[in-house]
Protein backbone atom coordinates (compact mmCIF):
# COMPACT_ATOMS: atom_id res chain seq x y z
CA UNK A 1 0.00 0.00 0.00
CA UNK A 2 1.43 3.21 -1.14
CA UNK A 3 1.51 5.86 1.60
CA UNK A 4 -0.45 9.04 0.91
CA UNK A 5 1.52 12.12 0.37
CA UNK A 6 0.62 15.04 2.66
CA UNK A 7 0.83 18.47 1.16
CA UNK A 8 2.18 21.03 3.56
CA UNK A 9 0.97 24.59 3.01
CA UNK A 10 3.43 27.34 3.61
CA UNK A 11 2.73 29.43 6.77
CA UNK A 12 1.80 32.97 6.17
CA UNK A 13 3.41 35.86 8.02
CA UNK A 14 0.99 37.00 10.82
CA UNK A 15 2.30 40.59 10.94
CA UNK A 16 1.50 42.77 7.99
CA UNK A 17 3.01 46.25 7.82
CA UNK A 18 1.54 49.02 5.75
CA UNK A 19 3.71 51.76 4.30
CA UNK A 20 2.78 55.18 3.10
CA UNK A 21 4.04 56.79 -0.04
CA UNK A 22 6.33 59.21 1.83
CA UNK A 23 7.87 56.42 3.83
CA UNK A 24 8.47 54.51 0.67
CA UNK A 25 10.21 57.49 -0.88
CA UNK A 26 12.29 58.00 2.26
CA UNK A 27 13.25 54.39 2.15
CA UNK A 28 14.26 54.61 -1.47
CA UNK A 29 16.14 57.93 -1.05
CA UNK A 30 18.89 56.64 1.18
CA UNK A 31 17.25 55.69 4.47
CA UNK A 32 17.56 52.05 3.69
CA UNK A 33 18.91 51.18 7.10
CA UNK A 34 15.90 52.53 9.02
CA UNK A 35 13.49 50.96 6.58
CA UNK A 36 15.24 47.65 6.88
CA UNK A 37 15.23 47.93 10.68
CA UNK A 38 11.45 48.65 10.75
CA UNK A 39 10.81 45.76 8.45
CA UNK A 40 12.81 43.49 10.67
CA UNK A 41 10.92 44.75 13.83
CA UNK A 42 7.16 45.00 12.99
CA UNK A 43 6.14 45.73 16.63
CA UNK A 44 8.27 48.86 16.70
CA UNK A 45 6.75 49.94 13.43
CA UNK A 46 3.23 49.60 14.88
CA UNK A 47 4.22 51.57 18.00
CA UNK A 48 5.58 54.43 15.93
CA UNK A 49 2.37 54.64 13.93
CA UNK A 50 0.30 54.71 17.13
CA UNK A 51 2.39 57.55 18.59
CA UNK A 52 1.99 59.58 15.42
CA UNK A 53 -1.79 59.05 15.48
CA UNK A 54 -2.06 60.11 19.14
CA UNK A 55 -0.05 63.25 18.53
CA UNK A 56 -2.41 64.24 15.72
CA UNK A 57 -5.64 63.53 17.63
CA UNK A 58 -4.56 64.88 21.06
CA UNK A 59 -2.27 67.86 20.65
CA UNK A 60 -0.28 69.04 23.62
CA UNK A 61 -2.12 71.58 25.87
CA UNK A 62 -0.73 75.03 26.39
CA UNK A 63 0.07 76.64 29.74
CA UNK A 64 -3.05 78.90 29.54
CA UNK A 65 -5.32 75.86 29.42
CA UNK A 66 -3.67 74.39 32.48
CA UNK A 67 -4.00 77.67 34.40
CA UNK A 68 -7.70 77.96 33.49
CA UNK A 69 -8.38 74.44 34.70
CA UNK A 70 -6.59 75.16 37.93
CA UNK A 71 -8.62 78.32 38.54
CA UNK A 72 -11.91 76.49 37.93
CA UNK A 73 -10.89 73.70 40.27
CA UNK A 74 -9.94 76.15 43.02
CA UNK A 75 -13.26 78.01 42.59
CA UNK A 76 -15.30 74.82 42.88
CA UNK A 77 -13.42 73.73 45.98
CA UNK A 78 -13.91 77.18 47.55
CA UNK A 79 -17.68 77.08 46.93
CA UNK A 80 -17.90 73.60 48.39
CA UNK A 81 -15.99 74.64 51.51
CA UNK A 82 -18.13 77.78 51.92
CA UNK A 83 -21.41 75.89 51.74
CA UNK A 84 -20.13 73.14 53.97
CA UNK A 85 -19.03 75.69 56.58
CA UNK A 86 -22.44 77.40 56.57
CA UNK A 87 -24.21 74.08 56.88
CA UNK A 88 -22.16 72.94 59.85
CA UNK A 89 -22.57 76.33 61.53
CA UNK A 90 -26.36 76.00 61.27
CA UNK A 91 -26.20 72.36 62.27
CA UNK A 92 -24.30 73.02 65.48
CA UNK A 93 -26.14 76.29 66.28
CA UNK A 94 -29.73 75.02 66.21
CA UNK A 95 -30.76 71.78 67.88
CA UNK A 96 -31.94 69.06 65.56
CA UNK A 97 -33.89 67.10 68.12
CA UNK A 98 -37.55 68.12 68.25
CA UNK A 99 -40.03 67.09 70.90
CA UNK A 100 -43.74 67.13 70.15
CA UNK A 101 -46.19 67.45 73.02
CA UNK A 102 -49.91 66.91 72.55
CA UNK A 103 -51.98 68.35 75.39
CA UNK A 104 -55.69 68.51 76.13
CA UNK A 105 -56.09 71.51 78.45
CA UNK A 106 -59.05 71.57 80.76
CA UNK A 107 -58.96 75.34 81.23
CA UNK A 108 -58.30 77.82 78.42
CA UNK A 109 -58.25 81.60 78.10
CA UNK A 110 -61.45 82.84 76.55
CA UNK A 111 -61.08 84.81 73.31
CA UNK A 112 -62.03 88.45 73.03
CA UNK A 113 -65.03 89.56 70.97
CA UNK A 114 -65.46 92.97 69.36
CA UNK A 115 -68.76 94.23 67.90
CA UNK A 116 -69.16 97.38 65.79
CA UNK A 117 -72.01 99.02 63.96
CA UNK A 118 -71.81 99.58 60.22
CA UNK A 119 -73.17 103.12 60.73
CA UNK A 120 -70.84 105.92 61.83
CA UNK A 121 -73.46 107.50 64.16
CA UNK A 122 -77.08 107.20 65.19
CA UNK A 123 -79.29 109.14 62.77
CA UNK A 124 -81.68 110.51 65.43
CA UNK A 125 -78.79 111.70 67.61
CA UNK A 126 -77.10 113.30 64.62
CA UNK A 127 -80.19 115.22 63.52
CA UNK A 128 -80.83 116.33 67.12
CA UNK A 129 -77.29 117.74 67.44
CA UNK A 130 -77.09 119.17 63.91
CA UNK A 131 -80.60 120.01 62.69
CA UNK A 132 -79.13 122.26 60.01
CA UNK A 133 -77.54 119.20 58.39
CA UNK A 134 -80.81 117.24 58.28
CA UNK A 135 -84.05 117.63 56.37
CA UNK A 136 -87.45 116.06 55.97
CA UNK A 137 -88.03 113.78 52.99
CA UNK A 138 -89.50 115.71 50.09
CA UNK A 139 -92.16 113.02 49.62
CA UNK A 140 -92.73 111.10 52.86
CA UNK A 141 -95.07 108.51 51.30
CA UNK A 142 -92.67 107.70 48.51
CA UNK A 143 -89.77 107.61 50.95
CA UNK A 144 -91.53 105.12 53.25
CA UNK A 145 -92.46 102.92 50.31
CA UNK A 146 -88.86 102.87 49.12
CA UNK A 147 -87.25 102.54 52.57
CA UNK A 148 -89.96 101.03 54.80
CA UNK A 149 -87.54 100.05 57.58
CA UNK A 150 -86.99 103.75 58.38
CA UNK A 151 -90.68 104.43 58.92
CA UNK A 152 -92.78 103.42 61.88
CA UNK A 153 -94.87 105.22 64.44
CA UNK A 154 -94.85 109.00 64.14
CA UNK A 155 -93.38 109.64 60.73
CA UNK A 156 -94.30 113.30 60.72
CA UNK A 157 -91.14 114.09 62.69
CA UNK A 158 -88.94 111.92 60.50
CA UNK A 159 -85.73 113.66 59.54
CA UNK A 160 -82.85 112.31 57.49
CA UNK A 161 -79.31 113.62 56.96
CA UNK A 162 -78.96 116.04 54.09
CA UNK A 163 -76.40 113.92 52.32
CA UNK A 164 -75.32 116.29 49.61
CA UNK A 165 -72.89 114.11 47.80
CA UNK A 166 -69.81 114.91 45.82
CA UNK A 167 -69.12 111.95 43.57
CA UNK A 168 -70.48 109.56 46.19
CA UNK A 169 -68.80 111.15 49.24
CA UNK A 170 -70.18 113.31 52.04
CA UNK A 171 -69.55 117.01 52.27
CA UNK A 172 -66.91 118.36 54.61
CA UNK A 173 -69.53 119.73 57.03
CA UNK A 174 -71.07 116.29 57.48
CA UNK A 175 -67.66 114.71 58.02
CA UNK A 176 -66.68 117.30 60.60
CA UNK A 177 -69.98 116.86 62.45
CA UNK A 178 -69.56 113.08 62.69
CA UNK A 179 -65.94 113.39 63.81
CA UNK A 180 -66.89 116.01 66.39
CA UNK A 181 -69.55 113.69 67.86
CA UNK A 182 -67.01 110.88 68.10
CA UNK A 183 -64.28 112.94 69.76
CA UNK A 184 -66.69 114.65 72.15
CA UNK A 185 -67.82 111.28 73.45
CA UNK A 186 -64.32 109.75 73.52
CA UNK A 187 -62.84 112.64 75.53
CA UNK A 188 -65.79 112.81 77.93
CA UNK A 189 -67.25 116.10 76.68
CA UNK A 190 -70.53 114.37 75.85
CA UNK A 191 -72.21 111.49 77.67
CA UNK A 192 -74.40 110.49 74.75
CA UNK A 193 -73.03 107.52 72.87
CA UNK A 194 -73.34 108.34 69.14
CA UNK A 195 -73.43 104.65 68.20
CA UNK A 196 -76.75 102.87 67.66
CA UNK A 197 -75.47 99.47 68.89
CA UNK A 198 -76.23 98.13 72.35
CA UNK A 199 -74.79 94.89 73.72
CA UNK A 200 -76.39 92.87 76.52
CA UNK A 201 -74.18 90.39 78.28
CA UNK A 202 -74.34 88.76 81.70
CA UNK A 203 -70.59 88.42 82.04
CA UNK A 204 -67.98 90.77 83.42
CA UNK A 205 -67.16 94.29 82.34
CA UNK A 206 -67.92 95.39 78.79
CA UNK A 207 -65.33 97.77 77.33
CA UNK A 208 -65.85 100.44 74.74
CA UNK A 209 -63.21 100.17 72.07
CA UNK A 210 -62.47 103.18 69.85
CA UNK A 211 -61.07 102.10 66.49
CA UNK A 212 -59.73 104.75 64.12
CA UNK A 213 -60.21 104.34 60.38
CA UNK A 214 -57.43 106.09 58.47
CA UNK A 215 -59.34 106.11 55.18
CA UNK A 216 -62.26 108.31 56.24
CA UNK A 217 -61.04 109.75 59.54
CA UNK A 218 -63.90 108.19 61.51
CA UNK A 219 -63.79 106.48 64.87
CA UNK A 220 -65.80 103.30 65.24
CA UNK A 221 -67.25 103.13 68.74
CA UNK A 222 -67.26 99.39 69.33
CA UNK A 223 -67.91 97.07 72.27
CA UNK A 224 -65.33 94.46 73.29
CA UNK A 225 -65.65 91.53 75.66
CA UNK A 226 -62.69 90.10 77.57
CA UNK A 227 -60.28 92.68 76.14
CA UNK A 228 -57.25 93.19 78.40
CA UNK A 229 -54.68 94.94 76.22
CA UNK A 230 -53.25 97.28 78.87
CA UNK A 231 -55.24 96.84 82.10
CA UNK A 232 -54.23 95.13 85.33
CA UNK A 233 -56.94 92.44 85.22
CA UNK A 234 -56.41 88.91 84.04
CA UNK A 235 -58.43 87.61 81.08
CA UNK A 236 -61.36 85.33 81.74
CA UNK A 237 -60.89 81.59 81.54
CA UNK A 238 -63.22 78.81 80.51
CA UNK A 239 -63.39 75.21 81.69
CA UNK A 240 -63.83 72.70 78.87
CA UNK A 241 -66.51 70.07 79.32
CA UNK A 242 -64.65 66.87 78.41
CA UNK A 243 -67.61 64.57 79.12
CA UNK A 244 -68.92 62.91 75.99
CA UNK A 245 -72.40 62.70 77.49
CA UNK A 246 -72.53 66.39 78.17
CA UNK A 247 -74.38 68.68 75.83
CA UNK A 248 -73.00 71.48 73.74
CA UNK A 249 -71.10 73.83 76.01
CA UNK A 250 -71.48 77.45 74.96
CA UNK A 251 -68.85 79.97 75.98
CA UNK A 252 -71.12 83.03 76.05
CA UNK A 253 -74.62 84.18 75.21
CA UNK A 254 -74.69 87.70 73.82
CA UNK A 255 -77.69 89.78 72.76
CA UNK A 256 -77.20 92.65 70.32
CA UNK A 257 -79.76 95.42 70.00
CA UNK A 258 -79.87 97.94 67.20
CA UNK A 259 -82.90 99.82 65.91
CA UNK A 260 -83.25 99.53 62.17
CA UNK A 261 -85.08 102.87 61.88
CA UNK A 262 -82.17 104.87 63.33
CA UNK A 263 -79.61 104.12 60.65
CA UNK A 264 -77.56 107.11 59.51
CA UNK A 265 -77.21 105.55 56.07
CA UNK A 266 -80.96 105.26 55.66
CA UNK A 267 -80.76 103.68 52.21
CA UNK A 268 -79.73 100.28 53.60
CA UNK A 269 -80.23 98.07 56.63
CA UNK A 270 -77.73 98.54 59.45
CA UNK A 271 -75.43 95.62 60.22
CA UNK A 272 -73.23 94.47 63.05
CA UNK A 273 -69.59 93.69 62.25
CA UNK A 274 -67.66 91.49 64.66
CA UNK A 275 -64.31 89.78 65.12
CA UNK A 276 -62.82 87.11 67.41
CA UNK A 277 -59.27 87.82 68.52
CA UNK A 278 -56.72 87.61 71.31
CA UNK A 279 -57.59 89.28 74.64
CA UNK A 280 -54.28 91.17 74.48
CA UNK A 281 -54.65 92.67 70.98
CA UNK A 282 -56.97 95.35 69.60
CA UNK A 283 -58.65 94.19 66.42
CA UNK A 284 -60.48 96.09 63.69
CA UNK A 285 -63.64 94.20 62.60
CA UNK A 286 -63.97 96.39 59.50
CA UNK A 287 -61.03 94.60 57.88
CA UNK A 288 -62.51 91.09 57.58
CA UNK A 289 -66.15 92.24 57.53
CA UNK A 290 -67.80 89.39 59.46
CA UNK A 291 -71.42 90.53 59.31
CA UNK A 292 -74.43 89.81 61.52
CA UNK A 293 -77.87 90.70 60.17
CA UNK A 294 -80.75 91.96 62.25
CA UNK A 295 -83.42 89.50 63.32
CA UNK A 296 -81.16 86.43 63.20
CA UNK A 297 -79.67 84.09 65.79
CA UNK A 298 -76.15 82.83 65.27
CA UNK A 299 -74.06 80.05 66.77
CA UNK A 300 -70.39 80.73 66.17
CA UNK A 301 -67.76 78.01 66.38
CA UNK A 302 -64.39 79.33 67.49
CA UNK A 303 -61.08 77.57 66.92
CA UNK A 304 -58.35 78.71 69.30
CA UNK A 305 -54.68 78.60 68.39
CA UNK A 306 -51.59 79.43 70.43
CA UNK A 307 -48.13 80.02 69.02
CA UNK A 308 -45.09 79.46 71.24
CA UNK A 309 -42.03 81.23 69.84
CA UNK A 310 -38.68 79.51 70.20
CA UNK A 311 -36.01 81.21 72.33
CA UNK A 312 -32.50 82.25 71.35
CA UNK A 313 -30.73 81.55 68.96
CA UNK A 314 -33.86 81.35 66.83
CA UNK A 315 -34.94 84.63 65.18
CA UNK A 316 -38.34 84.31 66.91
CA UNK A 317 -36.80 85.31 70.24
CA UNK A 318 -39.13 88.31 70.65
CA UNK A 319 -40.08 90.35 73.69
CA UNK A 320 -42.52 88.61 76.00
CA UNK A 321 -44.84 91.50 76.81
CA UNK A 322 -46.84 89.40 79.25
CA UNK A 323 -43.78 88.77 81.45
CA UNK A 324 -42.77 92.41 81.07
CA UNK A 325 -46.28 93.42 82.16
CA UNK A 326 -45.96 91.35 85.35
CA UNK A 327 -42.49 92.77 86.08
CA UNK A 328 -43.93 96.31 85.80
CA UNK A 329 -46.55 95.57 88.47
CA UNK A 330 -49.21 94.71 85.86
CA UNK A 331 -48.97 98.00 83.99
CA UNK A 332 -48.24 98.82 80.37
CA UNK A 333 -49.08 97.12 77.08
CA UNK A 334 -49.44 93.35 76.93
CA UNK A 335 -48.70 92.93 73.21
CA UNK A 336 -46.59 94.51 70.51
CA UNK A 337 -49.70 95.68 68.64
CA UNK A 338 -50.93 97.59 71.69
CA UNK A 339 -47.51 99.19 72.10
CA UNK A 340 -47.60 100.41 68.49
CA UNK A 341 -51.14 101.71 68.91
CA UNK A 342 -50.09 103.83 71.89
CA UNK A 343 -47.32 105.35 69.78
CA UNK A 344 -49.41 106.65 66.90
CA UNK A 345 -52.77 107.31 68.57
CA UNK A 346 -51.60 110.87 69.35
CA UNK A 347 -50.91 111.55 65.69
CA UNK A 348 -54.32 110.17 64.73
CA UNK A 349 -56.14 112.56 67.06
CA UNK A 350 -54.08 115.55 65.92
CA UNK A 351 -54.88 114.75 62.32
CA UNK A 352 -58.54 113.88 62.70
CA UNK A 353 -59.49 116.61 60.19
CA UNK A 354 -57.21 115.24 57.51
CA UNK A 355 -58.92 114.69 54.20
CA UNK A 356 -58.33 111.34 52.47
CA UNK A 357 -56.56 111.40 49.14
CA UNK A 358 -59.55 109.96 47.31
CA UNK A 359 -61.86 112.76 48.46
CA UNK A 360 -62.53 115.77 46.25
CA UNK A 361 -63.75 118.90 48.01
CA UNK A 362 -65.65 121.89 46.69
CA UNK A 363 -63.53 124.89 45.67
CA UNK A 364 -65.09 127.11 48.39
CA UNK A 365 -64.51 124.62 51.23
CA UNK A 366 -61.36 124.74 53.31
CA UNK A 367 -59.77 121.72 54.89
CA UNK A 368 -56.67 120.78 56.82
CA UNK A 369 -53.96 118.58 55.43
CA UNK A 370 -51.63 116.51 57.58
CA UNK A 371 -49.55 113.39 57.86
CA UNK A 372 -50.51 110.12 59.48
CA UNK A 373 -47.55 108.42 61.12
CA UNK A 374 -47.45 104.65 61.46
CA UNK A 375 -44.80 103.00 63.63
CA UNK A 376 -43.59 99.67 62.24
Amino acid sequence: MTPAKRRIKPRKNKTVAAFTENEFLEATSGRIDKFSENVRDPSRRTRDLREQTNQGAFPKKSAADKILKGVILIFCISCFLYQSTNFFMLYFTYPTTLSLIVTNPEVIIKPALTFCSSDPVNRIHFCTEYPNLCKKPSNLTEFCEKYPFNCGGYNSNLRIPDLEKIEGNFTLKTLEAIQHMHLSYIHGQSKRNPSNLRVQWSGSEMKENFIFNQLNGFYSICNSLNLHSDGNAEPEKWTINSSKRGGRNMIDYIALQMANNESFLYERFPKVIFSVHSPFVHDNPHILQNELKLGHRYEIDVRLKEEYLLPHPYPTDCTDYNDLWRENNKTGPRSQETCKKKCYVTFEEQCWKCTPLWKKMKPNEKYMQGILVQVI
